[in-house]
Parts: C-alpha cells; structure tokens; sequence
C-alpha cells in the first residue's frame, strides 16, 4: 500500500514540475521537452559520470518513482543509496523550489 501512495505522490508532483516548467518556457512544445529532458536525461547520461552516477540516480524524479516498487534484491549501485521516501521528498524539494520560481517569474513577467 505505501507503494501506490508512493507513485501517485511521485506523479502528481512530477505534473506539478511540469507546469512549474510550463510557467517558465510559455510554450507547450518546449515545456513538454523539457519536462522529458529533465525526467530522462540524468538516467541516460548517469554512467558518463562514473563515480557520481550513485548521486545522479538518486537525485532524479524517476528514481523515486522506481524505489518502492523496486525489489530488494536490486543492487545498490543501480538504484542508488537513498530509499523510497527520501527520494520522494527530494522530488517535492524539487517542485516546490521550481513553483517558487514560477510564481516570481509569473508575478514578475506577467503582473
């Protein structure tokens, strides 16, 4: 059960990103490619990093989406150190932040 509340946290705050970085680029296409750049990029460029690669899959909005359904044979160095509820409050440090920063652009831009 703490795995279906996990994921819908994590979605429901990943779609609040994306409006966060909606807000920032004023344009649909743009918004949509960021919010995927920002979601996949870190996972695919992880193991040019070497030893921060741990960090990076940690650090990254789909790693709290795949904490609480992992299994516990998964090894630490795929998914990372950190476990499924700090992950998720990492990404809402994360939105949070980013929705700060939308409503001062959003005052500043369109005020």
């Amino acid at each position: 059960m703490p795995a279906l509340f996990g994921n819908a946290a994590v979605f429901a705050l990943v779609g609040a990103l994306g409006l966060a970085i909606g807000t920032f680029v004023r344009h649909p296409a743009g918004a949509v490619t960021t919010v995927i750049a920002v979601l996949l990029l870190p996972s695919l460029f992880g193991p040019l990093f070497g030893d921060l690669q741990r960090w990076i899959a940690d650090a990254t909005p789909t790693a709290a989406l795949e904490k609480p359904t992992q299994t516990s044979d998964a090894a630490p160095d795929t998914v990372g150190s950190l476990g499924a509820w700090p992950s998720l409050a990492l990404v809402a440090a994360y939105t949070v932040l980013a929705l700060t920063g939308a409503a001062v652009v959003l005052r500043r831009r369109d005020a």
